[in-house]
């Protein structure tokens, strides 16, 4: 049978993608990275990002192949390997380039490779990872398109739905955006604050770890749902500093129920894009728990000024949320958003077993 990942590199559709990621590189990183003349940032972004993504688009999954069905610690130890080979050979090979065209600015090839290496590597994980994350769950997404033609036909119908919602989640999570604005600040932070640096970049490994885990498990803990949402929270609070502050209220009969994953975090996330990062005072998001009658009711309030459920982007968000919790529990789950303490409260409301 042949490997869906090596289907996929054949295919124009998968090059686009590639060619979309480095795109969104070579616009990103001189303006979040660059250092003097940005024509300069800019040239150098458009070959390291060439000649990574090149790189990285036909070696990472020809890799994860070699290793394919020996286990998934496996498959992910050969994905980061060739991230790193990846990393080395594409920087290598863009100082080599930019030295030809007369861009080496007369330092000796190994001092320039050694210099651009560094945050190399870092954008080269944590891009690979995710992209490795998104086509992984395409891949599933397209072999089970096709056994939908032959076997139970409403049975799988519902497993597609529910891979669908978990791809639009995890394709929400890893959004550029995001990832840029955590490297960003951890560049900041590596000469203000190593430690909190580090820390920054374990949360946001935990997080990537935590969308992989989303498409495999069908509910957490809510405390393991909580402790995620404490890593994002810590992460929003490099950019935005004494801006955001939150508290948790949970109920002790709470800690130990099932919750769909990342269902939390995207009430979190949805506080800090209405209430937190439009407000120049900032503003403050309490996470609430509680068990009554064998039902689960988990709150976000935050102070900002409310939104209209109706208007949630489909395929992102709570719109999102909203369809994996129909999915899921039918009629007896429900989302809802009001107004509380002169503030917004969005509540997700589902049986406790």
């Amino acid at each position: 049978m042949t490997d869906p990942g090596i289907t996929a590199v054949r295919s124009r559709a998968y090059w686009g993608r590639v060619a979309f990621v480095v795109l969104a590189a070579t616009i990103t990183t001189p303006i979040l990275f660059g250092r003097g003349s940005i024509v300069i940032s800019v040239i150098h972004g458009v070959v390291y990002a060439a000649c990574i993504g090149g790189c990285a688009g036909l070696i990472i999954p020809l890799a994860r192949h070699r290793v394919r069905g020996h286990g998934f610690v496996l498959e992910w130890v050969a994905t980061l390997a060739a991230s790193l080979v990846v990393a080395a050979a594409g920087t290598f090979l863009g100082c080599v380039v930019l030295g030809a065209i007369g861009l080496g600015f007369g330092q000796p090839l190994l001092r320039r490779f050694v210099s651009s290496f560094q945050l190399n590597v870092v954008l080269t994980l944590v891009i690979c990872i995710a992209f490795t994350l998104y086509e992984s769950q395409r891949s599933r997404l397209d072999e089970l398109t096709l056994e939908l033609r032959t076997k139970e036909l409403e049975r799988e119908r519902d497993h597609k739905a529910a891979l669908e919602a978990r791809l639009s989640s995890l394709e929400a999570r890893l959004h550029p955006h995001f990832l840029f604005n955590t490297l960003n600040a951890i560049s900041e932070l590596i000469h203000e604050n190593p430690e909190r640096a580090e820390r920054t970049v374990e949360r946001l490994a935990v997080l990537l770890r935590a969308a992989l885990d989303a498409t495999e498990r069908g509910t957490v803990a809510l405390d393991r749902e909580l402790d995620l949402v404490r890593d994002y929270l810590e992460i929003e609070k490099t950019r935005f500093g004494d801006r955001l502050t939150y508290g948790f209220d949970i109920g002790a009969d709470a800690h130990t129920c099932p919750i769909p994953p990342l269902s939390v975090q995207t009430l979190v996330e949805n506080s800090i894009k209405h209430a937190i990062a439009p407000s120049p005072n900032g503003g403050r998001i309490q996470v609430k728990a509680a068990t009554e009658n064998g039902r689960l009711t988990v709150s976000v309030w935050d102070n900002g000024p409310g939104f209209d459920l109706s208007s949630a982007i489909p395929g992102h968000g709570l719109e999102n949320l909203q369809s994996r919790l129909s999915a899921r529990f039918g009629g007896a789950a429900a989302l809802g958003v009001s107004r509380s303490d002169g503030g917004t409260l969005v509540t997700v409301s589902l049986p406790r077993a």
